[in-house]
């Protein structure tokens, strides 16, 4: 196998997983400049993406491009522990994260795909997961970087576990993506905010997050379900069903 180094729990499962449900499905097949995570008979494509959605434009573009089927299977931590071992393999600690996700959370890492989300050959699928991040405990100070600040620690992330897996949103076509809205924000004629819509939204998703909200919006007038009308509501723009 190929590509498989630094392969998480969470992303080896869901890999098997959806591959056993297909017959004749292969994994890690290389397809032009890329390898396919899983390669159906008919030569369509299902990718298991558990980080940032956005990265895999390119491979997006490509496979359309050739005219595959691609299917995105995207794991939503909907509930998340960190677990933390010793070098040995041992639970030293385990706690729930205070992070709550929800389907308008996903919006934000659509930016870069949205002109494929409507394409008769794309899926994405937002599978609903219990997630485990792993880390282990040198108990010697580590050190890692990032763009802003040195952080001084004594653990590194090793993996993410995959634990329950829920409820799956396939999203193909207009009607499907329709359905993530309240059907009031769909009528002819309506017209609204961006904290309207927010206020629509947290009716079907409680724990929306305004900015959560205001990047779905953006999103789906670039997928042109709605349009800046160019009038104001003090502020706040005003928009419109297309």
């Amino acid at each position: 196998m190929i590509n498989t180094y630094n392969e998480t729990h969470l992303h080896r499962t869901l890999k098997e997983i959806y591959a056993g449900r297909h017959d004749g499905a292969q994994k890690e097949v290389q397809c032009g400049p890329f390898i396919a995570d899983i390669l159906l008979s008919d030569g369509g494509i299902i990718e298991i993406q558990t980080g940032t959605l956005a990265s895999l434009a390119p491979k997006i573009a490509y496979f359309l491009g050739e005219k595959r089927k691609i299917r995105v299977v995207h794991p939503l931590a909907v509930e998340k522990y960190v677990e933390t071992t010793d070098e040995s393999g041992i639970i030293i600690r385990r706690k729930k994260s205070p992070k709550k996700l929800n389907l308008t959370s996903v919006f934000r890492e659509l930016t870069k795909l949205y002109p494929y989300l409507l394409d008769r050959n794309f899926t994405l699928e937002i599978v609903e997961s219990k997630i485990t991040d792993q880390r282990t405990d040198f108990g010697s100070i580590e050190k890692a970087d990032n763009s802003r600040r040195r952080h001084r620690r004594t653990w590194n992330k090793t993996g993410k576990r995959l634990d329950e897996l829920g409820k799956a949103t396939v999203l193909h076509g207009k009607a499907a993506w329709k359905k993530l809205i309240p059907a009031a924000l769909l009528k002819k004629d309506r017209e609204f905010t961006a904290p309207e819509f927010h206020r629509e939204l947290i009716v079907l998703y409680p724990k929306a997050k305004r900015q959560e909200t205001a990047v779905m919006l953006w999103v789906y007038v670039k997928m042109g379900f709605f349009e800046r009308t160019g009038k104001k509501k003090g502020n706040a723009f005003i928009y419109k069903p297309l």
